[in-house]
C-alpha cells in the first residue's frame, strides 16, 4: 500500500488551486498508475493470460517506484556488520543486555558478546535470571546495576518494546532502562532511545523469513517459491539420470527452508510424472501450501536451457509478490522477463 505520507502529499496536490508543470505531470501518472494497478489486481489479478498479466505486474511496478515501495533486503552480514558499528556510537556504558526474543535476541547476543557483558530476556530478567556463559545463571547481584540496554532487532508500532519495558519493571527495582532498535523508520524513530539505521518497507529480513509472513510486506500478496534448492536440497550430481535413483532422492530429499505460513504457489522443474512422490514428501515435512506447478512434459531431456523460462511462465500466471529460486542465473533472467522481485537463496541476493 502507498504509505499515508504519500497519499497524503497527493491529496495536498489535487487541492492545490495552481499546481506548476512538474506538478501536474506527476498527480497525472499518480492517479492514472494508481487507477491501472487497482483495476488490474481487481479484475485480472488470477487470469491466464501472460499479456494481461505482463500489464498488472508493470502498473505494480509502477505503483511502487512512485510510493517509492521498493524491497529492502538485509541479510545476516549486514545485521553483523551494523550491529558492530553501531555498538561502537553507544552514548553510554550497560550492565545488562536484554534481547526481545526471537530476532532481538540476535542483536543482543552480538552486543553482549563483543562487550563482554551478561545477556538475558525480558521473563528471565524479572526472574534475575542471565547468560554469563553457557548456562543460565541466578546473580541477585547483577540487580543491583542499574544501567538496562533493551534490544530489538527492529521496531514497527512500539507495542512490543513497550510490553518487554512493562516486564523489566515486573522485579519493582527503579532500572535506567534504554530501549534500542538495529532498524526503524521515520515513522518509529521516535518510539526508542537509540537506533543505527532507519529503512522504508517494504524490508525483509533474511532471519525472518521462514517466520511469518504477515511480518513483512506480504500479508495480502502471493510469495511464490522454488522447490529444489529452496525448501530441499539441490538434487546432486548425475542423481537423475537414473529412474530409480532419482525417484528414491525425491523420497528421502533433505528439507532445507520450509516456511511456517501458507506457500501460495511451489514452482519446480519437476515433471509432473513425479507429482504423487513430491506431494508425499511435502506432506511429511508439513509444508503447507496452496498450488504445487510442475512441468508438464515427456522426458527431462526437453528442460535443457529451458528451466528459467519455465518459471518465467508460472510466474506470469499466478503473479506473486516475490519468488524465491535458488540458482542465480535463473533468478536474474526470472526478474528481467517477469520484474517480480527474486531472492536468490544460494547468494542471498534480491533482484528488484
Amino acid at each position: 500500500m502507498i504509505t499515508k505520507k504519500i497519499t497524503d502529499h497527493f491529496k495536498g496536490l489535487t487541492n492545490k488551486e495552481k499546481r506548476n508543470k512538474f506538478e501536474d505531470v506527476f498527480l497525472r501518472l499518480y492517479i492514472s498508475s494508481e487507477n491501472v494497478y487497482v483495476k488490474l489486481k481487481n479484475n485480472i489479478y488470477d487470469a491466464e493470460n501472460r499479456n494481461l498479466n505482463r500489464i498488472y505486474i508493470r502498473a505494480r511496478n509502477l505503483k511502487n517506484l512512485i510510493a517509492r515501495e521498493k524491497f529492502i533486503f538485509v541479510t545476516l552480514e549486514d545485521a553483523f556488520i551494523w550491529t558492530s558499528e553501531w555498538l561502537k556510537s553507544f552514548p553510554d556504558q550497560y550492565d545488562i543486555i536484554v534481547g526481545i526474543p526471537r530476532s532481538g535476541m540476535l542483536i543482543a547476543n552480538i552486543i553482549a558478546l563483543k562487550l563482554g557483558k551478561p545477556i538475558t530476556t525480558p521473563d528471565l530478567f524479572a526472574k534475575n535470571e542471565f547468560w554469563i556463559s553457557s548456562k543460565v545463571n541466578l546473580r541477585p547481584d547483577l540487580l543491583k546495576s542499574s544501567k538496562v540496554l533493551l534490544v530489538d532487532d527492529s521496531v514497527t508500532s512500539g507495542k512490543t518494546m513497550r510490553e518487554s519495558i512493562d516486564v523489566v519493571r515486573l522485579t519493582g527495582a527503579e532500572f535506567d532502562i534504554t530501549s534500542a532498535a538495529l532498524i526503524t523508520s521515520d515513522e518509529s524513530n521516535p518510539l526508542v532511545d537509540l537506533h543505527y539505521k532507519c529503512l522504508k518497507h517494504p524490508r525483509i529480513f533474511e532471519w525472518n523469513l521462514l517466520h511469518n509472513k504477515t511480518a513483512s510486506f506480504f500479508t495480502h500478496e502471493k510469495i511464490a517459491l522454488d522447490m529444489d534448492g529452496v525448501i530441499c536440497e539441490n538434487c546432486p550430481p548425475n542423481t537423475d539420470t537414473k529412474e530409480n535413483t532419482y525417484k528414491q532422492w525425491i523420497r528421502t530429499a533433505k528439507p532445507y527452508l520450509i516456511p511456517s505460513f501458507e506457500i501460495d504457489a511451489i514452482v519446480s522443474c519437476r515433471l509432473e510424472r513425479y507429482r504423487e512422490d513430491t506431494e508425499k514428501w511435502l506432506s511429511d515435512h508439513n509444508v503447507k501450501y496452496k498450488e504445487l506447478i510442475l512441468w508438464n512434459i515427456e522426458s527431462k531431456k526437453q528442460r535443457k536451457g529451458l528451466f528459467a523460462k519455465h518459471k518465467i511462465d508460472a510466474i506470469l500466471r499466478i503473479n506473486p509478490a516475490i519468488f524465491w529460486e535458488s540458482h542465480l542465473g535463473q533468478a536474474e533472467q526470472i526478474w528481467k522477463h517477469t520484474k517480480t522481485p527474486v531472492l536468490c537463496i544460494d547468494n542471498w541476493i534480491l533482484f528488484k
